[in-house]
């Protein structure tokens, strides 16, 4: 044979064995991609369903005003004994809780509990939507407030039956309860949770402002707004009344992987968003580029095969049976 087609036969049968193989070898790969993505995207909502959990247990335990409201010393002390009992409370606990106060029916201060400067009572909080909240509703109501140079700050009211039972059960509130909880606490809570994430991991309220995040943009930027991509997952997990909701999203014509969901018993979300190309999960694995590499050295080490054989016993077997019948 040619020294010019023996080189062609190689290629040819090289050619013939790679191309299917590289067709399966893509397929494999993106298969594989697809599958880590997937896994990852289980990850990222295990990882947000868990923050969300202890999140709503550090609001029961440290951010429920119902429980100081309930006791019975707070409700049946009279104006001493109340202005004792949360005294005590911001004293306990000077980090969480800024301000606890005491408003009359008409939302006006009757005395106040500071864990900062001592402030004159009489500030009005009747023209507050939390309080007109909790007037219309007859039941507790909160909303996040934003500061440019301090942390973000829960303000709470909650009405207090003198008679101890709740004003949602028909009976109307004797006074109310307020309080202003810093959240800097929650921050530093959600940072520790994120500090693992390949992307950015945090905590919004209902209108989609961050309230803490790993990336420490909320602190830069008070009041910020999470991704847009994350605020259309939050209105449709509302919509489908759904806690939790994973997908991968488009940006800027880059794909990112994200989850939310939902802290019991309030309308604040966490949430995840994570670029894929930064997670080693879901890059291309070194087995995977292994395996195709191996594959492709056998295929050509098979070609060099393949022409030795033909040589041997196509070529070479016709030549003696050529000579043997002359």
């Amino acid at each position: 044979m040619p020294m010019k087609n023996k080189y062609k036969f190689i290629a040819a049968v090289i050619a013939l064995f790679l191309l299917p193989f590289l067709l399966l070898s893509r397929q494999f790969v993106y298969g594989t991609k697809s599958l880590q993505k997937n896994d990852m995207l289980r990850y990222l909502e295990m990882r947000t369903l868990t923050g969300s959990r202890i999140i709503s247990n550090e609001l029961s335990m440290k951010y429920n005003l119902s429980l100081l409201a309930g006791e019975k010393k707070f409700r049946e002390g009279g104006s001493a004994g109340r202005k004792a009992v949360i005294e005590a409370k911001v004293k306990e606990n000077p980090t969480i809780y800024s301000e606890l106060a005491v408003l009359t029916l008409s939302g006006s201060e009757a005395y106040r509990a500071s864990a900062g400067k001592a402030l004159k009572s009489g500030f009005s909080y009747s023209a507050s939507e939390v309080f007109a909240a909790v007037k219309k509703t007859g039941a507790a109501a909160g909303a996040v407030e934003y500061g440019d140079y301090t942390p973000p700050a829960l303000v709470l009211i909650e009405p207090v039956s003198t008679i101890g039972k709740s004003p949602a059960a028909g009976f109307k509130p004797g006074f109310y309860l307020a309080g202003r909880l810093s959240l800097a606490y929650l921050g530093e809570l959600v940072r520790l949770m994120g500090r693992n994430s390949q992307g950015n991991f945090g905590l919004v309220d209902s209108g989609g402002q961050m309230i803490a995040d790993s990336t420490n943009l909320s602190t830069m930027k008070p009041g910020a707004k999470a991704p847009q991509e994350i605020f259309k997952m939050l209105s449709t997990a509302v919509e489908r009344d759904i806690p939790s909701f994973t997908r991968e999203v488009l940006s800027g014509g880059r794909s990112y992987l994200a989850s939310v969901a939902n802290v019991p018993g309030s309308r604040w979300w966490i949430y995840e968003i994570a670029d894929p190309r930064r997670i080693p999960a879901v890059r291309t694995s070194a087995n995977v580029r292994q395996v195709i590499f191996s594959g492709i050295m056998l295929i050509m080490i098979f070609g060099l095969l393949t022409y030795v054989l033909a040589m041997r016993w196509l070529v070479r077997g016709r030549s003696e049976r050529e000579e043997d019948g002359a």
